[in-house]
């Protein structure tokens, strides 16, 4: 067994540090649009120079890269768009208008929130069990965006929780048990290698992915900049962006 499982465990514990943050001292909106930023930046740079490059390097086709890219895009968009946000550290202007609205109707919303949060976290960590069939670079890139990224999604995640009801200690322990989805998406992405699929729909699968990512970075960056000012979201984003090109 590779070192996925150890990768996919510090993404995990990486979202429980975030929500020991929400718990602890909590975190102003503009620092957490600040951490949603950087993020989303890995998250872009990763897909555009770490997956993508490294698919077709190994041989895919453009056309079938392209339709892989636009399939995960869509996918998180419907998601997002028909369900609830796929991530709640990407929804953090919701938490500035909870004050405005019942504790009821925000637990409903996390009841739709969790079902997105559960697919977006087991994709996450199938990306890390498949890493290693990027290189050796992108495999790196991919585990270090995803650790970064959940750090502010377990904070987002556990701050929903309290300012909807929930004691924190509840609140603390319902989002590890939620982001605890990272380490069995691992699981079915282990599954996937020891059965031996073909590195081709590996790959595809992993360029799937990254238009996921695609669709996260550019919703998270465009969310917050319509609470704050275009140039300090850009300013973090632009960090995390260049951050992970640093690593190839």
């Amino acid at each position: 067994m590779d070192n996925t499982l150890g990768q996919s465990l510090a993404a995990y514990v990486s979202a429980g540090l975030g929500a020991v943050l929400a718990v602890l001292i909590g975190v102003s909106h503009r620092q957490l649009c600040a951490l949603i930023s950087f993020a989303a930046g890995t998250l872009l740079s990763v897909a555009l120079f770490h997956i993508i490059p490294e698919s077709w390097n190994a041989g895919l086709p453009a056309w079938e890269i392209f339709l892989a890219v636009a399939s995960g895009y869509g996918f998180f968009f419907l998601i997002s768009r028909y369900v609830s946000h796929v991530c709640p550290a990407c929804a953090a202007s919701h938490f500035e208008k909870q004050e405005e609205q019942s504790v009821s109707k925000f637990k409903n919303i996390f009841f739709l929130m969790a079902i997105a949060l559960t697919v977006h976290s087991m994709i996450d960590g199938i990306a890390i069990a498949l890493a290693p069939r990027m290189g050796q670079e992108g495999g790196y890139s991919i585990f270090v965006t995803v650790a970064v990224h959940k750090l502010p999604e377990g904070l987002a995640l556990c701050a929903f929780l309290m300012n909807s009801g929930y004691e924190r200690t509840k609140a603390f322990l319902v989002a590890l048990l939620f982001e605890f989805s990272t380490v069995i998406g691992w699981v079915f992405g282990h599954v996937m290698l020891l059965y031996g699929i073909r590195v081709f729909w590996l790959l595809l699968g992993m360029v799937h992915i990254s238009g996921g990512f695609v669709y996260l970075a550019l919703h998270a960056a465009i969310g917050e900049s319509r609470d704050h000012s275009p140039k300090f979201v850009m300013i973090f984003f632009l960090i995390g962006f260049v951050f992970m090109l640093l690593l190839r």
